[in-house]
């Protein structure tokens, strides 16, 4: 595919999220946002307003919901270089790939606070590793080494 081709170039989110590489822009678009402007909403309505703990709560909503652009915009840049055929090429493809990961896991941690809720989605989950490549490896050179599973850090 050529960069020119790109311009409407966008791929569907797959059904089940096994890897951050299987991520795209809609996995973290108006169903994610909702639900945590929601979600957010509720906590801050139940503040008083004016305190601190009211203050917190915007702000903590702000941030979360900044994370998700973000890592919206990490995304589109991530489909344009899979489009193209340039995912394995090294240097800051694969900083970009690594950070998609990073930051939706981070989201993801907050996310997961609200998982008793009814509109929570089970994809909606720690992603710890890119692709299957990339978990073969890590298993296999930490095989002395304990791999805590990200679920742990659920608070």
């Amino acid at each position: 595919m050529e960069y020119a081709d790109m311009e409407n170039y966008e791929r569907d989110p797959v059904e089940v999220l096994e890897y951050s590489d299987d991520l795209a822009c809609g996995d973290v678009g108006r169903e994610m946002m909702d639900f945590l402007t929601a979600r957010f909403g509720e906590l801050v309505d139940a503040q008083p307003v004016g305190t601190e703990a009211r203050w917190a709560t915007e702000r903590l909503r702000d941030v979360t919901l900044s994370d998700c652009r973000h890592l919206s915009d990490m995304l589109t840049s991530w489909e344009e270089i899979v489009g193209t055929g340039r995912a394995e090429r090294p240097g800051l493809n694969q900083v970009l790939r690594q950070d998609i990961g990073i930051w939706w896991n981070r989201i993801i941690r907050t996310t997961r606070r609200f998982r008793e809720h009814p509109d929570f989605l089970p994809r909606w989950r720690y992603l710890p590793y890119h692709n299957a490549e990339f978990e073969r490896f890590l298993k296999m050179v930490a095989k002395d080494h304990v791999i805590r599973d990200l679920e742990e850090y659920d608070d």
